[in-house]
C-alpha cells in the first residue's frame, strides 16, 4: 500500500513539473521575453529563468545626464547679536542683523533627444528654475557649466523644461516612443541619478494613463503616465523608457505617505514634452489657444437633475468677460459635448483640446443647451499667464514687510525638504518692518491669520492677497518653523 502511494506521489510530482515548464515557457513567450540582446525582439530577455533589462540600459543610459542646479540666498540671522545682554540693549538699543550667505544645491535628471538634427536636454521646469548656475554631467564623465549651457526655454505649465548644450557635438539621444501604443500593465524603466548615485535604474509597470487628479500637480495641462517604478528625489527630469528602449514620459514626481520611494510615480507623456520642445526651440515660447471658461465634470447630480441624457460632457460654470467663449454665445449652465468633432469627455480632456489649438483659430464647439443640441463657432484666443508661470510664483508677494512665496517653491524646498506641510513660505524679512518687529522669523511657514472677529487658513499666494486687503494689524499669525516648533506672533501696527 505504502509503495503504491510512493509511486502515484512520484508520477504526480513528475506531472507537475512538466505542466511548470510548459506554463512558464509559455508565459515567457506572452512576455516577449526569450530574445537575446542584439536581437529585433523586444529588448527584454529572459536567460536562465531570470528577466533582464540590461539591454535597455545599455542602449539608452549614454543618453541620461545629471543635473546640478545651484544659487546663492542671501538672508539676515533670525537672531540679533547681543540681544540676551540687557545692559547692551539699555545703552545701545537692538543691534542690527547680520546678512548670511547660504549655497544652496540640489540635483535633477535629464535626457538627450534629437529635434532636428540638433540635441536637446529635456528635464523639469523645477530643475532648473531657481538655478544661479547649472552643471551638466554625461555617462562618459564629462561636464560642461557656465556659457556652455543654453535654457531654451521653460513651460511651467506642463512642467517641461529644454536646455542645450552649446559645444558638446554629437552626443547620444534616446528615441521617442509613442505614448498611444504604451498600455497599463506594460514594462517600463527609470533612469536617473537619485540622491546623486549617478545611472540608478528602476523597474516597474505602467499603473494608469491620463492621470490628471494628482493633488500633488499644479501643472494646467496634467495628463501623467503613472507607474510604480521607484522614483526618488534627483531623479526628477529623467526618461521614463518602455520594453523597446524608447523613451516615453520624463519622469516628474511621486506620491509616498511615507516620504520614501514607497508610492507611485508621474511621469509627463513623450507627445507632450517634445511638442513644448519643438514650440521652445522655433519660438522661444508656448501659445496656447484660450477659450475663457470655468469648467467642471459633470457628476451624477447634475445629470440627474438636468435629465442629461448621455454620460460624458464638460459643465461650465461661469464664462469669463471678454473672452471668445462669451463672443460665441457660450453661457453658464451649458455642456460641452463636443469641439470639432472630437468628444470632450472630461475638463482635463476639454484644456488638452483647446491647448492644442493655436491662437485665433477656429474651432466648432457643440453644447447641450436646455434640453437642445447647439454648435458655435469660436475664434480661439491666447491663453492669459496663469498664476503658476506668473512672476508672483516666483518672486513672491510682499507683506507687512515679509517676502513670501508657495511651499513648493524651490527656495522652500531646499529648507523644508519634501515635508507634508500647509502655509506659505516666509523667504525675507524686511529689517524694521512690521513683520520684523514681530519677530517673524525667515524660512518660517505661515499657515493661519486671525483677528478680532474673523480668521482663515493661508494656503496659496491667493490666500495672502486676500489677506493684506482684508486683515489690518493688529493680528494674529501662526507660524511654523522648520525645527518643528509652532509660533503664535502678534503684529501691532502695519
Amino acid at each position: 500500500m505504502n509503495r503504491k502511494l510512493l509511486i502515484y506521489g512520484a508520477i504526480f510530482v513528475a506531472l507537475v513539473a512538466v505542466a511548470g515548464f510548459f506554463s512558464g515557457v509559455i508565459t515567457a513567450a506572452s512576455f516577449s521575453l526569450t530574445a537575446k540582446p542584439g536581437s529585433d525582439n523586444p529588448e527584454t530577455y529572459a536567460e536562465g529563468g531570470k528577466i533582464s533589462f540590461a539591454p535597455i540600459v545599455d542602449k539608452t543610459s549614454r543618453a541620461v545626464v545629471s543635473i546640478e542646479g545651484k544659487r546663492t540666498v542671501i538672508y539676515r540671522s533670525p537672531y540679533y547679536d547681543f540681544s540676551d545682554d540687557p545692559f547692551f540693549r539699555k545703552f545701545f538699543g537692538e543691534a542690527p542683523r547680520r546678512n548670511l550667505e547660504q549655497e544652496q544645491k540640489w540635483l535633477g535628471s535629464g535626457f538627450i533627444v534629437e529635434y532636428k538634427g540638433k540635441d536637446y536636454i529635456l528635464t523639469n521646469n523645477h530643475v532648473v528654475k531657481d538655478a544661479q548656475e547649472l552643471k551638466i554631467s554625461l555617462s562618459d564623465d564629462k561636464e560642461f557649466s557656465g556659457e556652455d549651457i543654453e535654457i531654451i526655454g521653460r513651460d511651467p505649465e506642463t512642467e517641461v523644461a529644454v536646455i542645450r548644450i552649446k559645444k558638446g557635438g554629437d552626443l547620444p539621444d534616446i528615441t521617442p516612443g509613442s505614448v498611444d501604443d504604451l498600455k497599463v500593465g506594460d514594462w517600463v524603466i527609470a533612469i536617473g541619478n537619485p540622491f546623486g548615485l549617478f545611472g540608478t535604474v528602476t523597474a516597474g509597470v505602467v499603473s494608469a494613463k491620463g492621470r490628471s487628479a494628482v493633488s500633488l500637480s499644479r501643472n494646467i495641462y496634467a495628463d501623467f503616465i503613472q507607474t510604480d517604478a521607484a522614483i526618488n528625489q534627483g531623479n526628477s527630469g529623467g526618461p521614463l523608457i518602455n520594453s523597446k528602449g524608447e523613451v516615453v514620459g520624463v519622469n516628474t514626481m511621486i506620491f509616498s505617505q511615507t516620504g520614501g520611494n514607497i508610492g507611485i510615480g508621474f511621469a509627463v507623456p513623450i507627445d507632450i514634452a517634445m511638442d513644448v520642445l519643438g514650440s521652445l526651440v522655433e519660438t522661444g515660447t508656448v501659445e496656447r489657444g484660450y477659450l475663457g471658461i470655468v469648467p467642471e465634470n459633470l457628476s451624477s447630480e447634475i445629470k440627474k437633475a438636468l435629465n442629461y441624457p448621455y454620460e460624458a460632457g464638460v459643465y461650465v460654470k461661469r464664462v469669463e468677460e471678454e473672452t471668445p467663449a462669451e463672443k460665441a454665445g457660450l453661457a453658464e449652465g451649458d455642456i460641452i459635448l463636443k469641439i470639432d468633432d472630437k468628444k470632450t469627455e472630461d475638463v482635463n480632456i476639454l484644456r488638452k483640446m483647446v491647448a492644442a489649438k493655436n491662437p485665433n483659430e477656429k474651432a466648432k464647439v457643440t453644447v447641450w443647451r436646455n434640453g437642445e443640441e447647439k454648435t458655435l463657432t469660436v475664434e480661439l484666443g491666447k491663453r492669459p499667464a496663469v498664476e503658476v508661470s506668473s512672476s508672483k510664483q516666483t518672486e513672491g508677494e510682499e507683506w507687512l514687510g515679509m517676502r513670501i512665496l508657495l511651499s513648493t517653491s524651490q527656495e522652500a524646498s531646499n529648507v523644508w525638504g519634501n515635508k507634508d506641510v500647509d502655509g506659505v513660505f516666509v523667504s525675507e524679512v524686511k529689517e524694521g518692518s512690521p513683520a520684523d518687529k514681530a519677530g517673524v522669523l525667515e524660512n518660517s511657514l505661515i499657515s493661519f491669520v486671525q483677528a478680532e472677529s474673523r480668521s482663515m487658513k493661508i494656503k496659496t499666494i491667493e490666500d495672502v492677497i486676500r489677506a493684506k486687503k482684508e486683515f489690518n494689524p493688529p493680528l494674529v499669525l501662526l507660524l511654523n518653523l522648520p525645527n518643528g516648533e509652532i509660533r503664535v506672533i502678534s503684529i501691532e501696527e502695519s
